[in-house]
């Protein structure tokens, strides 16, 4: 594991890029909250959405594709959720 902490000051440094592609994800609902991996570089981490009904997607975080093998992440190798107002204010910040 890289020990990556993703939290206001390291998410910004995923660029406007990658952080379009949470947000469309999170599909505009100011409920929805998503949470990075954090294993790896720390680059492409890969995400996990977490829509207000419950319901939680994963996504690859190199190409925001559905990560098919896991409904949802080992808890100790994921990030605190961020809201979409956090995800927003990243995205200004990159």
């Amino acid at each position: 594991m890289s020990g990556i902490e993703w939290n206001e000051e390291t998410v910004p440094t995923l660029g406007r890029v990658f952080l379009r592609h949470v947000i469309d994800h999170m599909r505009g609902h100011s409920k929805s909250t998503v949470r990075f991996g954090k294993t790896g570089q720390g680059i492409m981490p890969n995400y996990q959405v977490i829509f207000p009904n419950g319901v939680t997607r994963t996504l690859r975080g190199s190409s925001h594709d559905t990560f098919e093998q896991a409904d949802a992440f080992d808890e100790e190798r994921i990030s605190r959720p961020f809201s979409l107002a956090e995800i927003h204010s990243s995205y200004d910040k990159a």
